[in-house]
């Protein structure tokens, strides 16, 4: 009876992952799943393909977020030790103006000198959004499989998140009704200028930023199996205009090959405008 206990516990500490009805449906991710309070969306759209977005539930594993969505290079049953992963053919027909750049903005930020050659099996969730307040948060991780053997190479895989809208400014590319671009909100926490987030910008082999980092190779909390190593819970902020309309585009894609995955789960709940506090001075 031990074993069967010590069975179920282990069977517990497993990630979740479901992408059937409703769990396939972009659109219904973001709204039931990923939203807080004091947003309210429109314009969704996905591209990739479909085994590449899902949702997740991680109690009791060493993620640090207890469930969302999940946006991965691979399928997204790879992460689920009971399921399993198809390792399904990826069209590799969907493009990110932006993830490339980013992708070799990253090593001259750390004195290095790799060059990513091409993005790969890339996913893009995208969608309009209105904030009830004068700021944005929402709390991610990113973990891969290319931990612990291709830092600082050319297989860098790379993701962002993109924000455009009324008083921002940035490189990246935006709708057209965003004419002053967009910011990359997946960086490095008090990096400047803003170091994007990669297996070669965050890591304990190099190291570097190792603060922020994982390890989940071979430890005994080795619950989110396939993943080499990942961040820490980390929250992506902006200062946005109440009641205005922004973009937001979340894209991931594989660098320079169609190998190895990574992945990012987006905590579900937290995509947030914070209520606005009004304090009467008068009384």
């Amino acid at each position: 009876s031990f074993l069967i206990m010590l069975s179920f516990l282990q069977l517990n500490a497993q990630i979740i992952i479901d992408n059937t009805a409703p769990y396939d449906n972009p659109t219904w991710l973001v709204d039931n799943i990923l939203l807080g309070g004091g947003i309210t969306t429109s314009n969704h759209s996905y591209q990739g393909d479909s085994s590449q977005i899902g949702w997740f539930n991680a109690v009791n594993t060493n993620l640090g977020i207890t469930d969302g969505i999940v946006l991965c290079t691979g399928d997204v049953y790879e992460l689920d030790p009971i399921n399993g992963g198809a390792f399904p053919f990826i069209a590799n027909i969907v493009t990110d103006p932006d993830l490339l750049a980013v992708a070799n903005s990253v090593p001259g930020m750390i004195g290095q000198t790799f060059t990513v050659s091409s993005i790969n099996d890339v996913a893009v969730l995208e969608f309009d959004f209105i904030p009830t307040s004068d700021s944005l948060r929402f709390r991610y991780v990113f973990g891969s499989q290319e931990y612990f053997g291709f830092e600082n190479t050319s297989y860098n895989d790379v993701f962002g998140f993109f924000l455009s809208g009324p008083g921002i400014a940035g490189p990246w590319s935006a709708p057209v009704i965003h004419p002053n671009g967009s910011v990359n909100l997946a960086v490095v926490p008090n990096t400047l200028p803003p170091l994007p987030i990669t297996i070669s910008s965050i890591n304990s082999v190099t190291p570097i930023n190792q603060q922020y980092f994982v390890p989940n190779q071979g430890t005994a909390q080795d619950t989110i199996s396939i993943a080499s190593g990942f961040t820490t819970v980390l929250t992506a902020r902006a200062l946005v205009q109440c009641g205005e309309t922004y973009h937001i585009r979340l894209a991931i894609a594989d660098g320079s090959d169609q190998g190895l995955s990574s992945y990012v789960w987006l905590d579900g709940g937290s995509f947030f405008s914070p209520s606005l506090t009004v304090i009467d001075d008068l009384g």
